[in-house]
């Protein structure tokens, strides 16, 4: 997650020095993946719960 939080920061903030290319990247091989883990461990952990 911290990484995901570099790459908000970085996208917020638009620090002009960073490229867009960086962005990029970083969104493809940290940003997406820790994303779709936190939904699937939510899903997982929302139906193992009784309503």
């Amino acid at each position: 997650m911290a990484k995901l939080a570099s790459l908000r920061n970085q996208i917020v903030h638009r620090y002009w020095t960073i490229d867009d290319l960086r962005i990029y990247k970083e969104a493809k091989e940290n940003g997406l993946g820790t994303i779709e883990r936190f939904i699937k461990e939510m899903t997982d952990y929302v139906e193992t719960k009784d309503p």
